[in-house]
């Protein structure tokens, strides 16, 4: 893991208004993120936003310092209607610098306070730390912690989210969070046809987490938006170069074809249903819908 240089910036809003996603607000404390998951789709927002979307996406992030005071401006204001807020949809908000920052915690007291429901998304154990937080703001209003573990398998973790705790030390937490009354579930996703979408694989990451006390699982395959894309190509050429032909055919565009997601959703709802977890959820922290393909490039 090459070393992160961390910036502070005097952001301008905390709350952010978002179209199309199933949710109108999110809040993101950060700006690129430590981890360095080949993958993540946020990378496709830093390139939209002039910023590397490459190896500066977790060279160099952004603390955005004055987060919280502004969201308790805003929350405390009387347009405000107590909407649900994800949390964490474009950086991780447990990455390493939230110890030194705890720009998490402070806005989750801005939530609790406030009475306004939440929706987190994380690969970060850091989160337990906040566990009283988060039982307090479940009583008052909402809380839901969505663990985003694509899969249990080590060497594909190893490799594609270098920065990240293990799978099993995430399931450890979630566990914890469960036991306290506290909503948690798992996000397998992205899965990674030709890695991680093998039918052993998938059975092995929904019984885990199964096994923690999941109150919920849901799974997606990996899209690759342009900023994504090229970042996680470079990676497929190093690591996996057997595989690049295969993913030059089925990304043309950002998604994959509904042949190859489609069977890997009805392998994720048969193992839901034979290991009993139940979606309780009203809100899902997952991305939109993709839209319709009829063999164009999106």
């Amino acid at each position: 893991m090459p070393r992160t240089e961390y910036f502070e910036i005097a952001a301008k809003s905390a709350l952010n208004r978002v179209q199309h996603m199933g949710f109108n607000w999110s809040l993101n404390p950060y700006q690129g993120c430590f981890h360095s998951c080949v993958y993540c789709f946020a990378r496709a927002h830093a390139k939209l936003a002039d910023r590397d979307p490459g190896a500066g996406f977790s060279a160099r992030v952004g603390v955005k310092v004055n987060v919280p005071e502004l969201l308790r401006r805003e929350l405390s204001g009387r347009s405000w209607k107590r909407e649900t807020v994800a949390f964490g949809t474009a950086t991780d908000p447990y990455q390493p610098i939230e110890g030194t920052y705890r720009l998490t915690r402070r806005c989750l007291e801005a939530f609790r306070d406030f009475r306004t429901p939440v929706g987190l998304i994380t690969k970060g154990t850091m989160v337990i730390r906040d566990i009283d937080v988060l039982a307090e703001l479940s009583r008052r209003a909402k809380a839901t912690v969505c663990f985003s573990i694509p899969t249990v398998d080590e060497t594909v973790w190893a490799r594609t989210e270098p920065g990240t705790p293990p799978p099993q030390k995430r399931l450890k937490v979630l566990k914890a969070l469960v036991d306290a009354g506290i909503e948690a579930g798992v996000g397998m996703a992205p899965v990674l046809p030709g890695l991680s979408d093998s039918p052993d694989q998938l059975e092995a990451t929904v019984a885990a987490a199964a096994d923690a006390g999941a109150c919920f699982v849901w799974a997606n395959i990996v899209y690759l938006k342009p900023g994504t894309k090229e970042h996680f190509m470079e990676f497929l050429g190093r690591e996996y170069p057997h595989l690049l032909a295969r993913y030059r055919d089925l990304f043309p565009g950002a998604y994959a074809p509904a042949s190859t997601k489609a069977p890997v959703m009805a392998t994720v709802a048969g193992l839901k249903r034979r290991y009993e977890i139940s979606d309780r959820r009203a809100w899902r922290a997952e991305p939109p819908p993709e839209p319709v393909q009829l063999g164009l490039a999106v």
